[in-house]
């Protein structure tokens, strides 16, 4: 038993390949006709039910859900003339409408690559943006990852920008620092066709992208108050996020037009793990191991029971999986192992892990 399984172990360390790949883990591409609402929840109003005036910026719109709108593969966020007002929780009234979806309590994450990709809006007082905030964070000591924010103005949208803020709580505008970027376009605008806005990021690194190029970087070498005055809080808690379509407290002048709109053709987030892959039935089976140290498997194998042997051969773990497809390997030490899958029909799929917790 030892030796068939070590001849195993080793014929299939010369003959499979196991590489780090970007594994899609999350996506909307807006099929149907309204919004999903397992993958996306509203933020409703001006921020007042929360103590914040228009959100904390001083913001003019109304958040609302019928502003956001699905049809063709396509979601439309529109920000609307309100010439009644919309009185919000403090008695206050908002001229203008639009909306701001969220995966807030519904899907989030820590590290990856996250892109949208995006066709934008022209006009003074817009202010689209597609950011992330941590799962019961504190703003700004636990952070804020912006990927996407523009700023309309009275000619053409011709600077895309990113940015990472950083701070102590409570809010102090002293010790509250942030590092961002500009980029421009070199013809036209952001606003006349779709762009993809991303980021890359891991552990002490984020990387943003525009059109998949890279633009610009952080590490926390970046901001002098590391780590004498604050923490690089972009290692910890899980992060959601978050489109929209705000106004800014300047407002619109005579020249923005409305009603006006955004429109978002997906979101996408990926992360990268070890993967490896097995030819059986003529298909290419897939699992990899995620940042939580769960074995993620094919959702469309019928796979009845696993076992995993450490490579002295010595057999771990025998159980059945009961249609589960993801197994928690949080016991297991850093090294490698064997796993063996078998289907229904009782054929068995081997092939490495390798588990690295350092």
């Amino acid at each position: 038993m030892k030796s068939s399984v070590l001849l195993l172990f080793f014929s299939l360390i010369y003959f499979s390949a196991t590489s780090q790949n970007w594994q899609l883990v999350w996506e909307d591409n807006f099929d149907g006709n309204s919004i999903d609402t397992t993958k996306w929840i509203h933020d409703y109003g001006t921020g007042s039910q929360y103590g914040m005036w228009g959100w904390g910026n001083g913001e003019l719109q109304y958040y609302q859900s019928q502003n956001t709108l699905v049809n063709n593969g396509i979601a439309k966020i529109e920000v609307k003339e309100e010439p009644n007002g919309i009185i919000d929780s403090w008695g206050a009234l908002s001229y203008y409408s639009s909306s701001k979806i969220t995966t807030k309590g519904l899907f989030d994450f820590r590290f990856g690559k996250i892109e949208a990709r995006m066709k934008t809006i022209e006009g003074e007082g817009f202010w689209p943006a597609f950011w992330m905030l941590p799962n019961g964070g504190n703003w700004p000591c636990d952070g804020e990852i912006d990927i996407m924010e523009q700023w309309g103005n009275n000619y053409l949208t011709n600077a895309t920008t990113g940015a990472a803020h950083i701070g102590t709580c409570p809010y102090s505008q002293s010790s509250h620092f942030y590092q961002n970027f500009s980029s421009y376009i070199s013809t036209g605008s952001y606003a006349d066709d779709f762009h993809t806005y991303s980021v890359i990021w891991k552990e002490d690194t984020i990387i943003w992208y525009v059109d998949d190029v890279e633009q610009f970087m952080i590490t926390p070498a970046d901001y002098w108050s590391i780590p004498s005055q604050h923490t690089w809080p972009f290692n910890s808690n899980d992060w959601y996020l978050m489109i929209n379509l705000a106004i800014k407290q300047s407002g619109p002048n005579a020249n923005t037009i409305f009603p006006n709109q955004i429109e978002i053709d997906y979101v996408k987030i990926y992360q990268q793990e070890f993967t490896s892959s097995i030819n059986i039935y003529n298909n290419q089976i897939s699992f990899y191991i995620n940042s939580f140290n769960n074995l993620i498997l094919p959702v469309d194998v019928d796979l009845q029971s696993i076992k995993i042997f450490n490579v002295e051969g010595k057999l771990l773990v025998d159980e059945h999986l009961n249609n589960r497809n993801k197994f928690d390997l949080s016991f297991l030490n850093s090294g490698i192992y064997l796993v063996e899958l078998k289907d229904q029909s009782g054929i068995k799929i081997n092939d490495k892990i390798v588990i690295n917790k350092y």
